[in-house]
């Protein structure tokens, strides 16, 4: 019984994830043109796309657990750990895409590509906190969402919070990027 609920519950939403993971494969066939025309910016997809998915699955495990611990549930979610957990989730997307720009550049120069390196870490920067916003937020929802249907969330959080954050964090590089790259 336990493998037919799980189904029902994953099922959908796999299928959505592969819709979405289209989506953002159609974003970075987009950025062609901004690819080229900021070089090193190639670099940083695989490690912010990682980032991302990583840091909101894990915010998303973590309130999962909390959940079947009893810690938090749908009408007691605005806790202190809760509070905590967001905060240390937005703390590291801003400390860890700024380490993911200057990675970026150093492993440009490697490859003797020379990006512009303030421009490089701006627009990383920016992409990983604006995503690092809004996929908080989204895992919110999820989760409180899952938790008023009755479902696991171990079933729904982490698929969908991984394609949400590869499609959020492919526009978030592409919108910071045009963003950016206007301005200087």
């Amino acid at each position: 019984m336990y493998a037919k609920e799980m189904l029902k519950q994953s099922l959908p939403l796999l299928i959505v994830c592969g819709l979405g993971a289209i989506i953002a494969g159609n974003t970075l066939g987009a950025m062609v043109d901004i690819l080229q025309n900021i070089p090193g910016l190639i670099v940083v997809i695989p490690a912010i796309i990682a980032l991302r998915g990583n840091i909101s699955t894990a915010l998303g495990s973590r309130l999962g657990s909390a959940y079947h611990l009893g810690i938090i549930d749908a009408e007691n979610m605005w806790n202190e750990d809760l509070k905590q957990n967001i905060i240390g989730s937005l703390v590291l997307s801003f400390l860890m895409s700024f380490i993911i720009g200057v990675l970026a550049y150093i492993t440009s120069l490697f490859f003797n590509v020379q990006p512009n390196p303030l421009l490089l870490i701006i627009i990383v920067v920016l992409a990983g906190g604006i995503s690092g916003l809004i996929l908080t937020f989204l895992t919110i929802i999820i989760i409180y969402l899952v938790f008023r249907r009755g479902y696991d969330p171990d079933n729904i959080t982490g698929p969908a919070l991984a394609t949400f954050g590869d499609v959020v964090t492919m526009l978030c590089i592409f919108g910071s990027a045009v963003f950016v790259g206007g301005i200087v």
